[in-house]
């Protein structure tokens, strides 16, 4: 299992661009509360593109489009740090998989996820999923369970003493790694299992050249965050940010 490091006082200041860290093994996951960064949502929206300001007006709910300005902004911002670019240099575009990648910068591994409030990327050098969900109180979890857990999650599930919050961290664990692998949601959900105990996705599965690797954070009050990830040679570790208190 990788080393998880988390921020305190340490909290990362992006004072100037290149000051992130992309050495390889490293994965920076950046939490982000959406609604502190409403004040300054003019200033993102003059960060993205004319093409991505017309895919944000397509929103039926403003909080919808807000949410997509914000983290795609942030997400641009991020990357430019990386890269020692500035935001508007950095142009995403959507892999044959749809997956958003970077054409121009293919050694760089992102992953975004959104739920409530709550706002999550992850940057590495290799390749990840991340998925974050708001653990909903009346949500008919059991329903889903059925036709997308493996026999071995739904067994794990039914012994729960908190099926529920078990329910959101097997659930995370799963889409994580289908984004980490480019494939989104497959029909064939149940086939694979997400334990939380081995924290390993066996390369046996169709497409994997190696295991990858699960972590399963709780973030703030009410929210699962889980991270899929190919392995590093060089080891790997987490490093967790609170956007909200970076100074940029």
């Amino acid at each position: 299992m990788s080393d998880y490091s988390v921020t305190g006082e340490g909290i990362p200041q992006l004072r100037e661009t290149g000051s992130l860290d992309s050495s390889q093994g490293r994965i920076d996951i950046w939490v982000i509360d959406i609604n502190s960064q409403l004040p300054v949502l003019t200033s993102y929206v003059q960060i993205l593109t004319a093409e991505e300001r017309s895919y944000a007006a397509r929103f039926h709910q403003k909080k919808d489009a807000q949410q997509f300005i914000i983290t795609r902004a942030i997400l641009k911002i991020l990357l430019a740090d990386t890269l020692t670019l500035e935001p508007r240099e950095i142009h995403i575009t959507q892999a044959k998989n749809k997956k958003p990648v970077l054409a121009e910068h293919q050694e760089i591994h992102f992953n975004v996820s959104h739920s409530d409030n709550q706002a999550v990327i992850a940057i590495a050098r290799q390749r990840i999923g991340i998925d974050v969900e708001f653990v909903k109180p009346n949500f008919d979890y059991q329903s889903v369970a059925d036709y997308t857990f493996s026999d071995e999650e739904s067994d794990y599930l039914k012994q729960s003493a908190s099926p529920r919050q078990e329910f959101f961290r097997l659930w995370t664990r799963k889409e994580a790694f289908l984004k980490g692998m480019g494939s989104g949601l497959i029909n064939e959900l149940n086939t694979i299992s997400c334990m939380p105990e081995g924290d390993k996705i066996p390369v046996k599965i169709n497409g994997l050249t190696s295991n990858w690797e699960l972590t399963t954070i709780d973030i703030n009050s009410g929210y699962i965050m889980s991270i899929a990830f190919e392995p590093s040679a060089a080891g790997n570790q987490i490093f967790l940010f609170d956007f909200s208190q970076a100074a940029l």
